[in-house]
């Protein structure tokens, strides 16, 4: 079953603009902007415990989203009020995947991928994470990512394979290092410098100086245990499941250099880097999809 046709190349230029070097700003943009600016001067912590919350509330509502359009092919299995699972495809029998959109990731982004999936034979169900069910403005932060994990997993699984996005990949490996039991994981486009990651969000709000420590911080405390600054390399060298990672080239986000380096962690970790594509349009580019799905099958 799918949900949805390839992503058109308006709509993958619409995701990797999140990802990009910021466009000139307009008139209007400059004004929020030095507001911005006398705002943090004025009031870092404030500014910094705002822009934080926000940082990590999602511009999403999928349930919403489905309810609108009036027909879908996933099939909603609620767990608690703020979290769901969307059942794209389900064969008794065969190996089950779990797909975990990065924050504020949208289903759309794995139109290709849910294919090759089931075209491999495969039961696939995607988590909407806390704060991406109805346009509520919630905040999501690391801590709930992986808990979110964990409790798919506790309600839908066990499954036979993870495949975490972006932010939710980080939370794949703080889940598998909380006990979580999962024969193979796929970790796509993973920005494992994350304190990098959100300084980079930070600056493009416009933040500098001590209210963007300040905002790192806040967003850092905000998914306590999970500190932004938690080492991984641990975490993966100690994992005795089959880890795949796959990345883009050239990824803004998340440099290539850094998930290099989980090349010779473990004996169980295969890096696959792909020349086409970015941080997001990884995720429809033909090879790279295929490679998870032979990955997650055999």
């Amino acid at each position: 079953m799918n949900d949805a046709t390839e992503l058109s190349s308006a709509a993958l230029a619409e995701q990797e603009a999140a990802f990009d070097p910021a466009p000139p700003l307009t008139l209007k943009a400059r004004l929020k902007r030095l507001a911005l600016v006398v705002a943090a001067a004025v009031a870092p912590s404030r500014t910094a415990d705002v822009l934080a919350k926000r940082y990590l509330s999602s511009t999403h509502g999928f349930i919403d989203e489905l309810s609108a359009k009036g027909r879908h092919r996933f099939e909603i299995l609620p767990i608690d009020d703020d979290m769901a699972i969307m059942r794209h495809s389900h064969r008794p029998g065969a190996r089950r995947v779990l797909v975990v959109p990065g924050h504020d990731g949208h289903y759309r982004q794995f139109t290709r991928l849910l294919r090759a999936l089931d075209q491999a034979g495969l039961s696939v169900d995607v988590t909407v994470l806390p704060g991406h069910m109805y346009h509520a403005q919630t905040v999501c932060s690391m801590r709930d990512i992986t808990e979110a994990i964990h409790r798919s997993c506790a309600a839908h699984g066990p499954y036979d394979g993870i495949v975490g996005h972006c932010v939710s990949s980080n939370a794949a490996l703080f889940a598998l290092d909380g006990g979580l039991r999962c024969d193979r994981v796929v970790l796509v486009s993973t920005p494992l410098d994350l304190v990098q990651l959100v300084r980079n969000g930070g600056e493009q709000y416009g933040l500098s100086g001590r209210c963007l420590d300040l905002f790192v911080d806040r967003v850092s405390e905000l998914g306590a245990p999970f500190h932004l600054s938690l080492p991984w390399h641990p975490i993966a060298a100690e994992r005795t499941e089959r880890l795949l990672a796959v990345h883009a080239q050239d990824d803004w986000a998340a440099p290539v250099s850094d998930v290099e380096k989980l090349r010779n962690l473990s004996p169980n970790t295969e890096v696959a880097v792909f020349p086409h594509g970015g941080h997001n349009s990884i995720l429809s580019v033909k090879a790279a999809v295929n490679r998870i799905a032979d990955f997650l099958k055999s």
